[in-house]
């Protein structure tokens, strides 16, 4: 009782822990997956605040922009920047009234200035900056182009206090090599347009904040706490990604901080929300989740109470039946009941196999060695039906066809009917039916010598051999040797039965002589002898003489003794998985299976067939592996194109080499790749650099951004943008220039 009672509570607590460990993790996968939706909506609705605050500064830059437009083409402004003429009159106080009314409502505005040739001509300050600055801003007028507009830089007030100003000009350098006429500037107070920007409502913990590229805040929202750490900004500036965001652990508490970078502008807009916050959701149904962990688990223990009764009952009869089965009584008394099943399972499987392997061993010479009754009414051997002391052979007879079980005995017992004919008058002919389609015959001398003519006797053996081939119906025979020695019955048989199994390796012999077998090779097949069928998988160009060369192979090992043979083949299926599949081990099951499937064939057209199978099979995933390769290959190539494209002397040719590839091998996988000869590939790879170029190195010209692509003819470079795009390069550069001003 008590053993059953540890049974059914090794089940209980197996299931129950099974249940209970399952849940935990639905749970944790649950609570992981709930929060990162949390912080996926929090970093979603801060991410839509960023971008729209990005609009908004925008928009408040083009309104600057516009200003200095508008005064920039106003003709008194323009008349005043080219002479510099400030004596009063009507247009310029009209002039001068348009400048600081707009300074006036527009109270983010501080400064305007307004530069001639040489030197400032009249400015409105709110905010006095010193001569220095002021001098370094009319040189930085001077130096700049309209396309660099607005820039912040940092300013001196006349009181000596540094403060970073964010400067919109208009003036009419396109180019780096344009005329300077003069400028219009206007300064906006970066601490005034916060206002404008940020807007926060009371009770709100996340704070908003514009960097520049040093990561040093330049607006934010009303910040609460602390301020913004300089590691927290630094890591945003030192992003790789355009909008992003990750979790701060710094000296605080953790805040979750996202931020979207403005490549026009070169700033990062950013913002930053307490951690706790960001999974408040998650946060408040946890007790729930624990509630619903406890009710699940306490569910879970209750039905695995109901699963271990039911399994005990059936699982605890089976074991019982088992120990009892046994025999073993201390069985009975002793150990667990899973311990003691399972040891008695063993001992009852190994005494299985031993009593099949004895009764496999044993049941031909059973019947071999059966005592019969003699006329005297004494007992003698089967063997002794012939004359005492006369020799006799075993023969193995085997349909080699797959017919129907009626069938089979019918043309097995007809094939025993001619080897009795055959024989009448000069052996006694004994036969046993093992299976269906097979017999051991024994044929022993009715009379001394009756065996003797060695030549008669394998005649008649060939004759029978032929004889029992018809269309449709083909039986195989292997032959012992003569002897008189009956305690050699055993290995005669053996003899008898390799000898069948070497009919496999013969072409169109269905008979084997166990005296034409001593003599073989004993020593292994040499690997050489594999190699011509191995060649003709592993090369594509010579897969059409694999069957010649599982033809040849097979006439090779009719040389050695049937053992070495079959596993000679066992060999090459085993190399030709592993040429199939490179790395992989060897495994001695894989030898086994193939030394039995070789075994369980009965005809060499089986076998060539078989062989050629496996060769066929390892030749097409050579080529699926090779195909895999190539794909590799040209990868390998068209990123070397795109990192050495400005090299003039790069070639099909010279790449090939590098490769170790042929050129025409080499141009049929890049264009099977990218869907273009190597040099039209190779022409569109310069021209997108050059594309970029055009766009970010207004500097260069057009030779010198041909030389930088690869090209060593700015004409020829010129013809073939033009043949991509449509117009010149210097056309397209001026179109991009003036979407830009728009």
């Amino acid at each position: 009782m008590g053993k059953r009672k540890r049974l059914y509570t090794r089940f209980f607590m197996s299931l129950t822990t099974i249940s209970v460990c399952c849940i935990l993790v639905l749970a944790v996968v649950i609570f992981f997956w709930y929060r990162n939706i949390s912080i996926a909506n929090v970093n979603k609705a801060n991410r839509n605040v960023l971008l729209n605050t990005e609009t908004v500064f925008k928009n408040y830059k083009e309104i600057v922009q516009n200003y200095t437009m508008d005064f920039y083409a106003n003709p008194n402004i323009n008349a005043l920047m080219m002479n510099g003429d400030t004596s009063w009159s009507d247009q310029l106080y009209s002039a001068l009234s348009q400048i600081k009314g707009a300074l006036v409502v527009n109270q983010y505005l501080e400064n305007a200035y307004i530069f001639g040739v040489d030197e400032p001509v009249a400015m409105f300050e709110n905010m006095p900056l010193s001569p220095e600055s002021k001098l370094q801003l009319a040189e930085r007028m001077r130096d700049s182009r309209i396309v660099e507009s607005p820039f912040l830089w940092d300013a001196a007030l006349n009181n000596g206090t540094p403060v970073k100003l964010m400067t919109v000009f208009y003036n009419d350098r396109a180019f780096a090599d344009s005329e300077y006429y003069g400028a219009v500037a206007l300064t906006v107070n970066l601490s005034k347009l916060q206002n404008n920007l940020f807007t926060q409502t009371e009770g709100e913990t996340t704070r908003y904040a514009v960097l520049d590229r040093n990561g040093t805040v330049l607006m934010h929202s009303a910040l609460s706490g602390d301020p913004l750490e300089t590691a927290m900004t630094n890591q945003i500036v030192d992003s790789a990604l355009e909008q992003g965001s990750f979790v701060y652990k710094g000296g605080g508490e953790a805040r979750l901080v996202t931020f979207v970078y403005s490549p026009k502008d070169k700033l990062w807009f950013m913002s930053d929300t307490p951690y706790k916050d960001s999974i408040r959701d998650i946060s408040s149904a946890r007790n729930l989740m624990i509630t619903l962990c406890l009710a699940l688990i306490a569910a879970a223990a209750v039905v695995s109470g109901l699963i271990s009764r039911q399994m005990y009952q059936p699982i605890g009869r089976l074991f019982g039946n088992i120990l009892h089965l046994s025999g073993n009584e201390e069985a009975l008394k002793r150990g667990g009941d899973f311990a003691s099943a399972s040891q008695e399972l063993e001992m009852i499987g190994a005494r299985l196999n031993q009593l099949k392997k004895e009764s496999d061993d044993s049941a031909l010479m059973r019947w071999l060695l059966s005592p019969r009754r003699a006329p005297d009414e004494s007992v003698k051997p089967n063997m002794s039906l012939g004359t005492a002391g006369g020799a006799y052979c075993v023969c193995v007879l085997a349909v080699m066809e797959e017919l129907p079980a009626p069938t089979l005995q019918q043309i097995c017992g007809d094939a025993v009917a001619q080897i009795r004919t055959e024989f009448s008058g000069l052996a006694a002919v004994q036969a046993f039916h093992p299976h269906e389609g097979s017999a051991v015959l024994i044929l022993s001398e009715l009379h001394s010598g009756s065996l003797g003519d060695y030549a008669l006797y394998r005649s008649n053996w060939e004759a029978l051999a032929v004889g029992l081939t018809q269309p449709g119906v083909r039986c195989a025979l292997g032959i012992s040797g003569l002897t008189d020695d009956l305690s050699l019955l055993k290995p005669n048989y053996i003899e008898a039965a390799n000898g069948l199994h070497y009919v496999k390796f013969l072409e169109q012999r269905n008979i084997v002589f166990a005296d034409d077998t001593i003599h073989l090779n004993s020593s292994p097949v040499p690997d050489s002898t594999l190699e011509p069928v191995l060649q003709s998988v592993r090369l594509p160009e010579q897969r059409s003489h694999i069957p010649q060369a599982v033809e040849r192979l097979l006439a090779v090992v009719t040389g050695y003794r049937i053992e070495l043979a079959i596993i000679a083949v066992c060999r090459l299926a085993q190399e030709l998985e592993r040429t199939a599949g490179p790395g992989s081990e060897i495994r001695h099951s894989g030898f086994l299976d193939y030394y039995q499937a070789i075994s369980q064939l009965q005809s060499y057209d089986k076998l060539r067939g078989w062989l050629e199978e496996c060769c066929y099979t390892a030749a097409g995933r050579i080529d699926g592996m090779s195909a895999v390769q190539s794909r590799s290959v040209a990868a390998e190539a068209i990123i070397y194109i795109r990192e050495r494209y400005n090299d003039p002397g790069l070639s099909l040719n010279s790449l090939a080499q590098k490769l170790s590839l042929s050129p025409a091998y080499l141009s049929r996988l890049i264009a099977e790749e990218v869907g273009c000869s190597f040099p039209d590939f190779v022409n569109l790879v310069r021209l997108e650099q050059a594309e970029l170029l055009l766009v970010n190195e207004l500097g260069l010209d057009i030779r010198d951004i041909a030389g930088k692509v690869g090209y060593n003819s700015s004409t020829y470079f010129t013809t073939q943008f033009k043949k991509r795009y449509g117009v010149t390069p210097s056309k397209w550069r001026m179109s991009h220039i003036l979407r830009q001003q728009d």
